[in-house]
């Protein structure tokens, strides 16, 4: 029997009671003549974000978690509850282009692979925002001065490694260029996204979708980029809400290094991504911001735990208990 609901939507907010309306309202919008659902998976945010939900869009199925649980464990709890052929993962704080569900859904009817898809993001005013980008790699480092020779400029064709400096100006298959396609906005079969297992919880926050491209990479399925598409992301809006996002962010990609880089290749990233580190913890500390760099040198100890831990399974768990992640064990 074919199911009843064409389209899952799931969002997981976060103090994000500023742009949800904007965003539920689009998805109105844009799902015009579609059968669909929305899922809300609320992380504690007590900004009256519910009561708005509520208020303003019963049909709504909110889930409001007594605590953060992070971003990979909400949105896994939301598909859970998805009864959708299709399945949408939208941030809270994006805004959609009338078409761009259609346009994404009908790629999908003519791709009847097991794939995902993402479309073009751009921000308020227009600036396009990197939308598939490449997976962490050593060769990525060539971007940098790449980059500075360009001087604002992007690259005209898709290129390895270098997915976040293209213009981002035709529909590809991201997996080809070793790219991912980033969680502000992600469509799949409801089916297919669990036959995946869903995403990483171990994860709290940052590089879940990373970790996701990465797994669609190694089994040999594409993730396509339909630029037809566009959404607006007002990006980084709601995780700018957490004070601990630096600690998070630090977190995610020691995780990431450890679980899915070969032993050398995982020395290499993780001494440059220390330098990072390190550069970012200067910058902050020459703007006096005594509170952000506190915490970015709290997240150092994330570079030592996983050498230091008798079981190195359960040094990639989640403890919610704990604010630092880097300091679980």
């Amino acid at each position: 029997m074919a199911n009843s609901i064409e389209l899952s939507i799931v969002i997981v907010t976060y103090k994000s009671k500023e742009y949800i309306s904007r965003c539920i309202q689009s998805i109105r919008e844009a799902t015009q003549g579609l059968s669909f659902e929305i899922s809300i998976v609320d992380n504690a945010s007590g900004d009256g974000l519910a009561d708005l939900v509520h208020a303003e869009f019963p049909e709504v199925i909110l889930v409001e978690n007594e605590k953060n649980e992070g971003f990979a464990r909400g949105i896994n709890r939301g598909v859970k509850l998805s009864s959708g052929r299709y399945l949408a993962i939208l941030n809270p704080d994006t805004q959609l282009n009338p078409e761009a569900l259609k346009i994404l859904l009908n790629f999908l009817e003519n791709h009847p692979l097991n794939c995902i898809v993402g479309p073009r993001t751009v921000d308020e005013k227009g600036g396009l925002i990197a939308s598939c980008r490449s997976l962490p790699h050593i060769g990525n480092i060539i971007k940098y001065p790449l980059s500075l020779l360009l001087q604002g400029k992007k690259l005209k064709n898709p290129k390895r490694y270098l997915l976040d400096i293209w213009e981002q100006n035709r529909t590809i298959d991201v997996t080809k260029y070793n790219g991912y396609i980033t969680g502000a906005c992600i469509i799949t079969q409801l089916d297919f996204f669990k036959k995946m297992s869903m995403l990483d919880e171990r994860y709290f926050l940052y590089c879940e979708d990373i970790d996701f491209g990465f797994r669609m990479r190694q089994e040999g399925y594409p993730a396509f980029f339909v630029s037809e598409a566009s959404v607006i992301h007002h990006s980084g809006r709601s995780a700018s809400q957490n004070v601990q996002s630096p600690s998070y962010f630090v977190d995610a990609y020691i995780r990431y290094i450890h679980k899915n880089f070969t032993f050398l290749h995982g020395i290499a990233y993780e001494i440059c991504f220390f330098l990072f580190v390190l550069g970012w913890m200067m910058e902050v500390f020459l703007r006096r911001e005594r509170g952000q760099t506190s915490i970015l040198l709290k997240t150092l100890r994330c570079f030592i735990h996983p050498y230091c831990s008798t079981n190195k399974a359960n040094s990639y768990g989640i403890k919610e208990k704990d604010a630092n992640h880097c300091s679980s064990s």
